[in-house]
């Protein structure tokens, strides 16, 4: 098999990244944007030691979960792979793919329940990073295309545009902003020569509110006042900041963030828990399914009859917070001391002060303690997408509370990380929740009880 061969083939799965799998002279191929029982005229554009790479030359037989995608970049942005799939199909690949990771890492058939959708397909998002850029001689918002650091717009200086996943308050602010930026002759930060100011835009919807944050290559915005103005004259509740990152970096944001106009955070509210955020601060994606996933978790809390409910990777304490309304005593461990203080302001904020514990330290060292002193807990752990430090799941193993709520981003890492913790517990339940609808990601809720 070489670049550049040619092949008609049937598509006979789909993968974690929501592309199609072939099987040619006995080699996996991955082929971007068909399906499992489509046929598909291909050409090979990279090959691999094990596997290979293609492209669809032409459709040959379409699959009747295939759709029109409503996008007309979807396929070069690379954000939403599966926007070209019916949604009760995406949700079924997604509790697929999760169970084909925990079945081949546990050696087991694993139940897995059907994936739970969201109750908003499209704008659902509330925060969106998007670089700017020169494109065509335009200045330009969107995403960069797969594995580059070319940018696709979807949205240009004095042009229409929008991406279908940002509510239409978002679109509003990203085309001011871009007028903004052409109006008063502000430089585009160009990557290869480290030379121009605006690097990326931000913006977090909070409720009703707006967190609007310029990243730049700079110390400061030339004329921000025309640009608060203009969002005034919108009728929005909105911050504007920056966020100086002068650095030949991939990362986005600078280390701290200025406030140029409103507050220095902006106040939401999540299953009646008043909470505050910052840019900089993590919060999943999709409010409703974050608030479906958190009520389901506060459910199993007030049925198991346990009073002590440890909070892992407890962040700024929004989880702890629900939490102390089904529990009788909340302990968040976290080890950021900044957090751990912004945790302490949030349960005084929503009167949780003598239901919460937060306690400053590593995982690893404070749960083995906590529960030797507590006896029965709950154990919820919340992890970032690289999934638990060995450490820690050695250590709840060691700790053995009687249920452990686990809730990820990510099924590869869940399952190494199940491997581990079922040395102890068993698998009550494994529910998919769709987080990220037209997207390949998922999030997965388990429940384990200790053997």
């Amino acid at each position: 098999m070489k670049i550049k061969d040619k092949f008609e083939t049937d598509i006979v799965a789909v993968g974690m990244n929501g592309e199609g799998i072939a099987r040619i002279d006995n080699t996996v191929v991955f082929v971007p944007s068909v399906l499992k029982g489509e046929m598909a005229w291909v050409e090979i554009t990279d090959v691999k030691k094990n596997y290979a790479f293609a492209k669809v030359i032409k459709l040959l037989e379409a699959s009747p979960d295939r759709v029109s995608p409503p996008c007309r970049i979807c396929y070069k942005c690379g954000g939403c792979e599966m926007l070209h799939i019916a949604y009760s199909a995406q949700l079924e690949i997604k509790r697929a793919n999760v169970k084909n990771c925990l079945d081949k890492e546990l050696k087991s058939d694993i139940e897995v329940n059907e994936t739970v959708p969201s109750p908003d397909v499209y704008g659902y998002r509330n925060k969106i990073q998007l670089p700017i850029a020169i494109v065509d001689g335009k200045i330009c918002a969107g995403f960069f295309a797969p594995n580059t650091h070319k940018v696709i717009p979807f949205i240009r200086e004095g042009e229409e545009g929008k991406c279908l996943l940002n509510d239409e308050g978002m679109q509003k602010i990203i085309s001011t902003f871009l007028t903004f930026v052409k109006e008063n002759n502000i430089s585009v930060y160009d990557e290869r020569l480290h030379k121009g100011l605006i690097r990326h835009l931000v913006i977090r919807r909070v409720g009703d509110s707006y967190a609007v944050c310029a990243v730049i290559n700079g110390k400061s915005l030339p004329s921000y006042k025309r640009f608060v103005e203009k969002l005034q004259s919108f009728g929005y509740s909105f911050s504007l900041y920056i966020s100086a990152n002068e650095k030949r970096t991939n990362v986005i944001m600078g280390e701290k963030t200025v406030t140029l106009y409103g507050e220095d955070k902006v106040r939401g509210n999540a299953l009646g828990v008043t909470y505050e955020v910052s840019p900089l601060s993590f919060m999943q994606v999709n409010d409703k399914v974050r608030d479906l996933i958190y009520s389901k978790v506060g459910e199993i809390i007030k049925n198991s009859g346990i009073d002590n409910v440890i909070d892992a990777y407890s962040g700024i304490g929004i989880m702890s917070n629900i939490f102390a309304r089904y529990a009788k005593k909340v302990y968040a461990i976290e080890i950021v001391p900044e957090a751990i203080e912004d945790a302490k302001k949030l349960a005084v904020l929503n009167g949780n002060l003598d239901k919460i514990v937060n306690i400053c330290g590593d995982c690893a060292k404070e749960l083995p303690l906590l529960t030797a002193r507590l006896g029965r807990s709950v154990v919820v752990i919340d992890p970032p997408r690289k999934g638990c430090d060995e450490a820690v799941l050695k250590a709840m193993l060691k700790a053995r509370p009687a249920k452990i709520i686990y809730i990820s981003c990510n099924p590869a890492t869940l399952a190494r990380d199940l491997r581990i913790l079922c040395e102890g517990y068993d698998i009550e339940s494994v529910t998919p929740y769709d987080m990220f609808p037209n997207t390949r990601h998922v999030e997965t809720l388990v429940i384990l009880d200790a053997k």
